[in-house]
């Protein structure tokens, strides 16, 4: 389902999914820090009161849950970006054949028409040559008649 839906966006789409994981990362991240200062706190408390093996308890708690959270995330984004990395190879794959496929129609049609061409030219060249023999008929004719001789 998240790949059918990924095929269909954009690069930009997907530079911006991973941009806003990237920012949830970060966020997380801050939020692990904060989570470590409250937990730095409170074994802080938890000593002064006296109840260290509490303290261990809560702390153990506290990172087992946040390590929990750290690795469902990395594993999420490591998935998605294994889901965008084939979705491109397969993008770029399939843009590649196409230009592929693009410039031999080119060639082709590049071939074909300067065949054409020099069909072409060869009908003009011989079309050229007999106005020329026409033309010098006819002057011959003139020059027959202007000197009275008859046709």
């Amino acid at each position: 389902m998240i790949s059918k839906e990924l095929k269909k966006l954009s690069r930009r789409e997907l530079v911006d999914i991973i941009y806003q994981m990237k920012k949830n990362e970060q966020q997380l991240q801050e939020e692990v820090s904060s989570l470590k200062t409250a937990l730095q706190d409170k074994r802080i408390r938890m000593e002064e009161a006296g109840s260290v093996a509490a303290a261990a308890l809560s702390i153990t708690d506290v990172l087992g849950a946040a390590q929990r959270t750290a690795d469902l995330y990395l594993h999420e984004i490591a998935s998605m970006k294994e889901d965008a990395e084939k979705e491109c190879s397969a993008m770029l794959a399939e843009a590649r054949s196409a230009v592929d496929t693009i410039f031999e129609d080119g060639r082709k049609q590049c071939e074909e028409l300067s065949s054409l061409f020099a069909e072409e030219y060869i009908k003009y060249q011989r079309l050229k040559e007999a106005v020329q023999k026409l033309e010098e008929k006819k002057r011959g004719l003139y020059e027959d008649l202007e000197h009275g001789k008859e046709v």
